[in-house]
């Protein structure tokens, strides 16, 4: 692993192996363990995230008048809640699942529940009844799923609750290089909080297994779990096609600008067949 002049031995650390298999292994059989690991700093680490043009792109696809809506999900509302300021002055018909409890309790100390209907499940497995004019889900929280079969469960899960007419949107990463690659740095939140950042990405098993820790003095604590099973947009699509869903666009990101083979992230929307 390469040194970094300049920073503390300490911010260059070889990644924690036995933490990183932990929590692929939790991650196969735990769909709360992000959640779970993240509610109580969520919304003040992730406020200056910037996919809000994701929201955007969900308001520009709802249709005119009231809609019908879930979010899979749903966290701690925060994309709900930038969704209903757009759509201002309707007031649409909103759904969020989420497999943690945690998160749904910090969504509903910011009260979300007064104009969502928050659902605790995983949504590989199971859905609200719908229907839905349009079912979302936001950066990267499809492939907190355990793996592929997974999320091909899920996207037929959504084909049989989408109403007539009605679209499923994915914001989604797509992280480059062929071989294995670890990361470690130290990040300021956007409250501040100064963590060290571990990762390593594994192309074949198409992995990202992570975790943060805050720093004090140097020394980890409160590990906080994170794990991700991707598939490229390619694969994604015959997910879709297997649970009866069709490519209707795909963009670079939520303001429409052009997907090509360089992009790194991608905004698909997909239609009932």
């Amino acid at each position: 692993m390469p040194t970094h002049p300049g920073r503390p031995w300490w911010t260059v650390p070889v990644p924690h192996d036995e933490i990183l298999r932990a929590i692929r292994d939790s991650a196969r059989t735990d769909p709360a363990m992000y959640g779970d690991s993240f509610a109580d700093v969520y919304d003040e680490w992730y406020r200056t995230l910037g996919d809000s043009d994701f929201v955007d792109a969900v308001a520009r696809r709802l249709p005119s008048g009231v809609a019908r809506v879930l979010e899979l999900g749903v966290g701690t509302g925060r994309l709900v809640r930038e969704l209903r300021d757009r759509r201002r002055p309707h007031v649409d018909r909103v759904t969020g699942i989420d497999a943690s409890e945690a998160m749904l309790s910090r969504a509903r100390d910011a009260g979300v529940h007064g104009f969502v209907e928050l659902c605790h499940g995983d949504f590989s497995a199971d859905l609200p009844a719908g229907p839905f004019d349009l079912v979302f889900v936001g950066y990267n929280t499809l492939f907190n799923l355990a793996d592929g079969d997974a999320v091909t469960r899920c996207m037929s899960l959504v084909a049989r609750r989408l109403a007539p007419g009605g679209a499923f949107m994915v914001d989604a990463v797509i992280p480059g290089g062929g071989s294995v690659e670890e990361h470690v740095e130290v990040r300021t939140m956007a409250n501040g909080d100064v963590v060290r950042s571990v990762s390593i990405h594994d192309p074949v098993s198409r992995t990202v297994t992570g975790y943060f820790a805050p720093l004090h003095d140097g020394h980890e604590s409160a590990v906080r779990r994170w794990s991700v099973h991707y598939l490229p947009p390619d694969e994604l699509d015959r997910s879709a096609a297997a649970a009866g869903l069709v490519l209707e666009s795909r963009w670079a990101d939520g303001d429409g600008s052009e997907f090509t083979h360089e992009s790194s992230r991608h905004v698909s929307t997909y239609a009932r067949r």
